[in-house]
């Protein structure tokens, strides 16, 4: 199975809603906090394939998910993150 990589921010309803979403439906992923020193690095190696600095910002494997590009709702986020999985 796929890597499962949220990016995510402190109070982000967007983030909890997927996340709540894909614990639900048994997708397992590792939450990202981007806030957080330790996980500068790879947020900004994130950034500089992005642009982005909306979250959450979904990886799967090498595929990056963006919000407002590739999906418009936390629904469609799921439904893209689990057709991505297989």
């Amino acid at each position: 199975m796929e890597n499962v990589r949220i990016y995510t921010i402190d109070n982000c309803p967007y983030c909890a809603e997927l996340k709540s979403i894909l614990t639900n439906e048994g997708v397992s992923f590792t939450e990202v906090n981007v806030n957080l020193p330790e996980n500068e690095k790879e947020y900004n190696q994130i950034y500089e394939k992005t642009k982005s600095d909306e979250v959450p910002i979904i990886k799967v494997g090498n595929q990056l998910f963006v919000p407002n590009v590739s999906f418009k709702s936390i629904r469609e986020a799921a439904d893209l993150t689990k057709k991505f999985l297989g």
